[in-house]
């Protein structure tokens, strides 16, 4: 069982696998289709190419600053005053640069929320910059425009302009009209329910006939989409150089877009940067007037104190004692200054309404730990300001920051608070010892002494002031440098087109256009059921195909009787029943003589082929014989003219089997010679229908039938039922030396030789062959030709066998 089942295993390999030389030949069958496929193909691309929007892509080198904000204690750097860093780091500048906030304040900066077009031939032009008119909605009102607006423009002859505004409203299937108006001179302003729209020409334009559709979009939904086209990227991993690429259908206009990004990006750090500097100048322009104020009330007290007491000139006695106590006068001026400065800034930072906001720095405090205190908290506070401004203060970083600044600000308080205790103390000190020395000075006039005691008071607020001038001076230089954030390396320059590439599409029209009509013609063919020719069988059995035949309806159209081989004619047919009548040498022996032929369905031929064979084999003159035993459905008598209409069939092989005396004469009796005037061409026919078919085969008179028959004819030629509805054709195979198993090219089932595979298999039918009928050799599938001039075609059905489950039980119609 095992070596029967190899031969079957080895046909399913094969047919598994990939016939190059099937698909080459398939190929060069329908070359028309492929080549019809490939022309419209490669036409589709040549018109999408030729009217797809075009896409190109644009980019510019930014160097991005990096501001550490440091500067060294006790020192003032002029450079940075003021400032502080803008970014975390180069990786959130880059995020800085793709936001939407960025993009939005772009869009409203270039105005790119209004677009201009007139109808192409295909489709759109976009008019930037060469727009015939400019339209603009009203500042206050773009903001808040909840959808876009759509305004038609047209000119008449007479120079009027005439606009028409409208949008897509809720609840409204189309677009609805919320203004119209025609205009006699511009500039004009076209009024509508979402703000008045003003338009004016542009000079150097013209409109001409066309209409010019404008449409003016919100400009968030805009910026979000540029910030979705662009993309920035460092340049490499040691810079802080970025490369900006945004994608558009205008060069011009994404070039423009890009430098303008730079600008708004600079503009945008710069506010960040000044800010701590411009609460600054506040704060020291609020203590200078109060300190002015408080210096104009001593000057005025010692003017009127020294016109009460009539002095003039003082007598200045210098003795160390006093030379001392102007020392530790000297070193109180300083610890009141101190004590001045921190008692503000404890003040201010103590004022909830000041919270999360920068802290005045560079003031003079002497204390540098306290000074990169305020400089740390200033950097973060920003930080949180800017991220605040493009998120929430629910987002996670922003809380993180606050709960930073809540605790540097703690450590801010405490350590100013501590300092003010600390000078406090020092002063105290600086006081007592300036109490000793004054007392040595006891007999100084009281006059001296109150002078001294306002001089003193006016020096430490002359000296108080002109710091803060200092300071003043010194944040005006600094908001006056301010420096940008980012610098343009390169350009903005061309990029390229990157859609639609034409070297992809040809590619893909080429492929589609080769492609597409063969899978096709695979899949029609996978989901073929039926054999279309020698390929389709072999690939399905390795049962030996001992010929093709070929397909004639000339002689169905002629009227004639489906005998297609005939004397003296040299056809295709004739030619093919040749082949098939030399290939018997090679299956037959010497004494093998007797042949049945039968197939698995109905309709594939095997009467015509029996009938035909034995006609071929008549004419080479052998005696030959063909025995019908297709007792159900006979089919013989018609075929060969036999039937005399009006008249039951009463010559047959059954008169002979059943018989109650049967011989050798009586079967003689049924058989009907030299059929065609062709001498030794018998043939005997079923004869009447009996009710037992399969018992009246299966009767040793039919061995005795065809043993007599073997002895009186060179071949012997058995049609047979199908033997897949059916099992007589198995009884009769008992007396066979050969069986021929007709398929039907276009007609036969591929499923039939899973029955055909298991009969050569399990050897029910000696020495199987098979003969592939109805090859119809018009038809270019197949690949090859006889070449035999025009090719008749035999015939129609090749017998109507009826409904397959009640093979034999109907009466065929006339």
């Amino acid at each position: 069982m095992a070596e029967n089942l190899a031969p079957e295993f080895h046909d399913e390999e094969e047919a598994s696998g990939f016939d190059l030389k099937a698909l080459l030949m398939m190929v060069v069958l329908h070359w028309y289709w492929i080549l019809i496929s490939l022309v419209l193909c490669l036409c589709g691309a040549f018109v999408y190419l030729r009217y797809a929007q075009p896409v190109f892509t644009a980019s510019v080198k930014v160097l991005i600053k990096d501001d550490d904000g440091k500067h060294k204690a006790g020192q003032l750097d002029l450079s940075q005053l003021g400032e502080v860093s803008n970014s975390a780091g180069f990786s959130n500048e880059l995020e800085l640069l793709t936001s939407k906030n960025l993009a939005i304040r772009t869009v409203k900066q270039l105005k790119l929320y209004t677009t201009y077009h007139v109808e192409g031939r295909v489709r759109q032009v976009d008019l930037y910059k060469n727009t015939p008119f400019l339209v603009d909605l009203d500042e206050s009102r773009i903001d808040d425009l909840p959808s876009a607006i759509d305004i038609d423009i047209a000119e008449n002859g007479a120079g009027k302009v005439h606009a028409v505004a409208s949008t897509f409203a809720a609840g409204h299937d189309g677009p609805v009209n919320i203004g119209e108006q025609t205009f006699d001179s511009l500039p004009g302003i076209l009024r509508t329910n979402l703000g008045p729209i003003i338009v004016q020409r542009n000079p150097g334009r013209e409109l001409g006939n066309q209409t010019l559709h404008v449409r003016i979009a919100p400009p968030r939904s805009v910026g979000r989409s540029y910030a979705h086209r662009l993309t920035a990227q460092p340049t490499g991993k040691t810079t802080t150089i970025a490369q900006l690429s945004v994608v558009e259908t205008n060069v011009e206009r994404s070039l423009d877009y890009l430098s303008a990004l730079i600008q708004c990006y600079n503009d945008e750090a710069n506010e960040d940067k000044n800010e701590v500097a411009q609460k600054t100048e506040r704060f020291l322009n609020e203590r200078i007037e109060v300190i002015r104020a408080s210096l104009d009330s001593t000057e005025r007290g010692l003017e009127t104190y020294k016109q009460r007491h009539e002095l003039i000139n003082l007598k200045n006695d210098a003795t160390s004692a006093l030379s001392s106590s102007q020392n530790y006068q000297s070193q109180q001026v300083q610890m009141q200054t101190q004590i001045t400065l921190l008692r503000s800034l404890i003040d201010y930072v103590n004022n909830p309404a000041n919270a999360y906001e920068v802290i005045p720095a560079n003031l003079g405090l002497s204390n540098s730990e306290v000074n990169r205190m305020i400089s740390t908290y200033n950097t973060a506070a920003l930080q949180r300001t800017r991220l605040v401004r493009s998120s929430s203060e629910n987002n996670k970083a922003v809380a993180n920051l606050t709960a930073e600044l809540d605790g540097m600000l703690s450590a801010i308080r405490h350590s100013l608070q501590a300092l003010y205790q600390d000078l406090r103390v020092q002063k105290q000190s600086i006081d007592n010892q300036h109490a000793v020395f004054m007392g040595k000075v006891a007999a100084t006039p009281s006059q001296e002494r109150a002078l001294n005691n306002i001089g003193r008071q006016q020096e430490i607020q002359s000296s108080l002031y002109l710091m803060l001038l200092q300071r003043r001076e010194e944040n005006s230089i600094s908001l006056a440098s301010t420096a940008a954030k980012a610098r343009i390396v390169d350009s903005p320059e061309f990029g390229g087109q990157i859609s639609p590439r034409a070297s992809v599409i040809w590619l893909i029209a080429l492929a589609l256009g080769m492609g597409l009509p063969v899978a096709i013609i695979l899949i029609i063919g996978l989901l073929r059921v039926k054999i279309e020719g020698r390929d389709d069988v072999e690939r399905l059995t390795r049962i030996p195909i001992l010929a093709d035949i070929p397909l004639s309806r000339e002689l169905a159209a002629s009227g004639e009787r489906a005998i297609a081989v005939r004397r003296h004619k040299n056809g295709e047919m004739e030619e093919a029943f040749r082949g098939l009548r030399t290939n018997l040498r090679f299956v037959l022996s010497d004494d093998e003589r007797v042949i049945i032929c039968t197939s698995v369905i109905p309709s594939e031929g095997k009467t015509f082929v029996t009938a035909n064979l034995a006609m071929s084999l008549a004419l080479l003159g052998k005696r030959v014989c063909v025995v019908g035993l297709d007792i159900r459905k006979p089919a013989l008598t018609r075929l060969f003219g036999l039937h005399v209409k009006g008249q039951a069939d009463t010559q047959g092989i059954t008169v002979y089997l059943t018989a109650d005396k049967p011989s050798a004469a009586l079967l003689e009796e049924q058989i009907h010679h030299n059929m065609f005037d062709i001498e030794g061409f018998d043939v005997l026919a079923a004869g009447p229908v009996p009710p037992n078919p399969s018992e009246l085969i299966a009767r040793e008179r039919l061995d005795q039938a065809i043993a007599h028959l073997r002895t009186r004819y060179d071949y012997v030629l058995i049609d047979t039922p199908p033997v897949g509805l059916v099992s007589d054709t198995l009884d009769i195979a008992r007396v066979a030396d050969a069986t021929f198993v007709v398929c039907r090219a276009d007609f036969s089932p591929k499923s039939n030789f899973d029955l055909i595979n298991q009969l050569r298999n399990s050897g029910k039918l000696p020495k199987p062959n098979l003969v592939l009928n109805g090859v119809d050799l018009r038809k270019r599938k197949y690949g090859y030709y006889y070449g035999y001039g025009r090719y008749a075609r035999y015939g129609s059905r090749y017998g109507h066998y009826g409904t397959y489950g009640s093979y034999g039980m109907q009466t065929e119609k006339k």
